[in-house]
């Protein structure tokens, strides 16, 4: 895409932010494809998807927690981050798919746990 927007004097003059919002918006990405359980994310993950060098990836999250994009916590010492919500926006149809998916495991799953509290309340109760 650089040969396009390299011919708009606008898009070439803020390349750089450009390039932050796409990093940005990858990094929404993988956490929105991750199960909520899943989204510990090494800085070397991030940096494979992104682009940037692994000794940038801190900041690009930094950025993202600070925008409201995404909330959690970096681990600097394990160099990863933990992301537990990430900012809802616009899907497309295979988002929708996949998050349809989702929702139905979260229900088998629920639906699981009240038959096993429903088969262990009168052991529960008993005591």
């Amino acid at each position: 895409m650089k040969p396009q927007w390299s011919t708009q004097p606008d898009l070439a003059k803020n390349e750089q932010k450009l390039f932050e919002k796409v990093c940005l918006l990858c990094l929404m990405e993988m956490t929105f494809r991750r199960e909520a359980t899943e989204r510990h994310i090494a800085f070397t993950e991030i940096a494979k998807e992104t682009t940037l060098p692994v000794d940038q990836i801190e900041l690009l999250v930094m950025k993202a927690l600070s925008q409201g994009l995404v909330k959690g916590r970096i681990d600097e010492v394990g160099q990863c981050v933990m992301v537990t919500w990430v900012q809802p926006r616009v899907l497309d149809t295979q988002q929708l798919i996949t998050m349809t998916k989702k929702i139905d495991a979260w229900c088998h799953s629920v639906q699981d746990m009240e038959l096993m509290i429903e088969k262990r309340a009168g052991e529960i109760l008993t005591y």
